[in-house]
């Protein structure tokens, strides 16, 4: 596996955060695990919400969907699992979404908009992390 810096798209202001991340390019398929963790407040630039960079670019004209997870820490305390997806539109550098289930309304799939870090007395981070494999380009 190769390592690489997967980062959040679509941020407004400082990107409180840091990313780690693994992945295996072969055979026209990339399996790849990322994981951003929030040390600092970070906010998305629109109500679409982050997106994430790809360790290499999907096959672009199909929708991928990957297994997404937020985990609160002690800001919003709990785990939340959801999905990352490319659009079929999508030049394929990025993953377009990253979505949860919320609370409210059915528990309706949620963009991710806003990492708390080390706001409102919060003593340890959120991590997203998205694992899934896509053809490449």
């Amino acid at each position: 596996m190769t390592n690489w810096t997967p980062k959040l798209t679509n941020v407004t202001g400082t990107d409180g955060t840091s990313g780690t991340g693994r992945y295996v390019s072969a055979n026209g398929i990339c399996t790849f695990t990322a994981q951003i963790v929030a040390k600092k407040e970070t906010a998305s630039a629109d109500s679409a919400g982050f997106g994430l960079t790809l360790p290499v670019p999907a096959a672009a004209g199909c929708r991928y969907v990957f297994k997404a997870s937020l985990d609160g820490r002690d800001a919003d305390n709990g785990v939340w699992t959801g999905e990352a997806q490319i659009y079929a539109g999508s030049d394929g550098t990025k993953i377009d979404r990253i979505r949860v289930t919320g609370t409210s309304n059915a528990a309706a799939m949620q963009n991710v908009g806003h990492l708390y870090g080390d706001a409102e007395g919060a003593a340890e981070a959120e991590i997203i992390t998205v694992t899934g494999s896509y053809p490449t380009a």
